[in-house]
């Protein structure tokens, strides 16, 4: 099945929305950790309740909220030289056409059937998110096949994406294996994988900040003449972005300097997505002290483009 590109000419009235209330107060049908994850959605301006008091956690999501949510979960942005507002005092501008623009400026296609008033079924808004997800970067996945025992009712063209969410932990099957692929999805279900979401591109964006990329050494008594130095990088989102030695210069004054290099995810390389802490090793002398040196050198320079 073909994925439709937008069309805000069938753009239809929406019934009901996620952003109805702007609650400032807990909500009384949602408790624990739930509660917890809706709130934070809340006070980021997310998503809302349908009253003050109620955020209808079984209600269902129209493609307008469904899009909605994603665009601002993710933080998705316009083109520069496309002007779109949610104040655009046109009567024929919707509130959620905004967001529509976004996505399409973001290269989300939406899926066949697509309407903003229809209610979404879980593989549609899995299309959706891991497109957007996708706009936000590129994610190494580990190369494997999660097994889903109703796979036979998920759409073909929408398999990778409902893989790759699961793969990324930002939904998983129930007790029997199933993902459901044609229900349709409840607000509750839409908030948790908007927020797994959200964390899934932060926890990537941390380990790709610079801060994030502090080298640490320590030192392991070999014999009475040689220490082995551990090099580590702590807190990677997965074991791709790793660390290698790249030369010792063992200098007059008794300091041995180890020169390393970080190292990316290998483009279209899948790795499992658990948070790691990355290490390398090398040998000096027990006489010596250590020094680390970040090398930038050209060849790493251009094996890194």
């Amino acid at each position: 099945m073909k994925i439709k590109k937008l069309n805000l000419a069938v753009a239809a009235l929406l019934t009901g929305s996620l952003l109805l209330v702007p609650a400032a107060s807990a909500f009384n049908d949602v408790q624990g950790d739930d509660a917890r994850m809706v709130e934070s959605l809340q006070d980021r301006g997310i998503i809302q309740g349908m009253t003050k008091d109620k955020f209808v956690p079984l209600g269902k999501v129209n493609g307008a909220q469904g899009v909605h949510m994603i665009v601002q979960a993710l933080g998705l942005k316009a083109k520069p030289d496309n002007q779109v507002s949610s104040q655009n005092t046109d009567k024929n501008w919707h509130w959620y056409d905004e967001s529509l623009v976004i996505a399409a400026d973001n290269g989300i296609e939406l899926p066949q059937g697509f309407s903003v008033s229809k209610e979404l079924t879980r593989e549609q808004f899995a299309i959706l998110l891991q497109q957007g997800i996708h706009a936000t970067g590129d994610y190494p996945l580990i190369a494997m096949l999660i097994q889903i025992a109703d796979a036979d009712e998920v759409t073909t063209s929408y398999f990778n994406s409902v893989q790759a969410l699961l793969l990324m932990k930002i939904t998983e099957l129930d007790d029997a294996g199933k993902f459901h692929a044609k229900q349709p999805l409840t607000r509750i279900e839409a908030a948790k994988w908007v927020y797994n979401s959200r964390e899934f591109v932060d926890n990537h964006r941390k380990a790709d900040d610079p801060m994030q990329d502090e080298v640490t050494y320590s030192m392991e008594k070999v014999n009475d003449q040689i220490n082995k130095v551990i090099l580590q990088r702590e807190n990677q989102p997965n074991p791709g972005y790793g660390i290698a030695v790249t030369k010792v210069e063992f200098g007059k004054d008794q300091v041995a300097t180890i020169y390393y290099e970080l190292l990316s995810p290998k483009p279209g390389q899948m790795y499992p997505q658990v948070i790691t802490t990355t290490k390398t090793e090398t040998y000096i002398s027990s006489s010596y002290k250590v020094a680390l040196v970040h090398d930038t050198s050209p060849m790493e320079l251009k094996r890194l483009k």
